[in-house]
């Protein structure tokens, strides 16, 4: 499955609600607003927008936002959401269309992951949208969560329907290195990685991407497991990583 093959995919999840997400993003979001200060009068195009909650944060803190997303049933319930009481612009236009002009700032949450070329098209919107900045985040596998992650993809198993990457810290200082950009990061979701919201998550993700990749487990043995892993101590690094990118 490629980028393109995603939007039927994300409009069946967003039709879903809630339910169709394993994380609600709301630290995820927290975290980029504050690596972003200050966001007055900053042209701001967020791509990937989802149904609007990080864009409408961002313009309530005085900046001019365009907000943009492929997915049609995203959109539209965005627009449901914010637009009564706000005037922040929002459509169901891909990131190559060329009604898209220059822009202060991009912004991305969860984006990269999903794109075929992750660090070529960043590339592409940097020279195309001319940004001094770009804030984007990325799940981070450099923790007890990602190492059972990578292990069980390893097998075989369909750990993620959407993700066509699984993206580094180390991919992205490679990237910023190469260009001459400069690089911040901080992590957040630190519960997600190593912690309850771990076990939750692992216990409901295991059986399906297992299922989905035609492995067969023990249900007493996922059990163990989720014990063994609910004993960890460890100062890990959350599960959500978030990079600032100054041009």
């Amino acid at each position: 499955m490629g980028n393109e093959e995603l939007k039927a995919k994300y409009d069946e999840m967003h039709s879903q609600g809630p339910s169709a997400w394993f994380n609600d993003g709301k630290e995820e979001r927290e975290l980029i607003l504050k690596m972003g200060e200050p966001w007055v009068d900053l042209a701001v195009l967020e791509i990937g927008c989802g149904e609007g909650d990080l864009a409408y944060r961002i313009f309530d803190r005085d900046a001019k936002v365009l907000a943009i997303d492929y997915s049609s049933e995203a959109i539209a319930k965005a627009k449901k959401k914010w637009a009564p009481n706000s005037k922040f612009r929002i459509y169901n236009w891909d990131y190559k269309d060329k009604r898209i002009g220059k822009h202060n700032r991009l912004v991305m949450q969860g984006v990269l992951e999903h794109l075929d070329d992750p660090f070529t098209e960043l590339k592409w919107m940097i020279d195309n949208f001319k940004p001094k900045s770009i804030i984007t985040s990325s799940p981070c596998f450099l923790n007890p969560r990602g190492i059972v992650w990578m292990t069980l993809h390893m097998l075989g198993a369909v750990m993620s329907k959407t993700d066509l990457h699984f993206l580094n810290p180390w991919e992205f200082g490679d990237f910023c290195s190469r260009h001459g950009y400069k690089l911040s990061r901080k992590d957040c979701d630190w519960d997600w990685g190593h912690g309850t919201g771990m076990i939750a998550d692992l216990r409901k993700r295991i059986p399906l991407a297992l299922k989905d990749g035609n492995l067969v487990f023990y249900q007493d043995r996922l059990e163990s497991l989720m014990e063994w892993l609910s004993r960890f101590e460890l100062g890990s690094i959350g599960a959500t990583m978030v990079y600032r990118i100054d041009l």
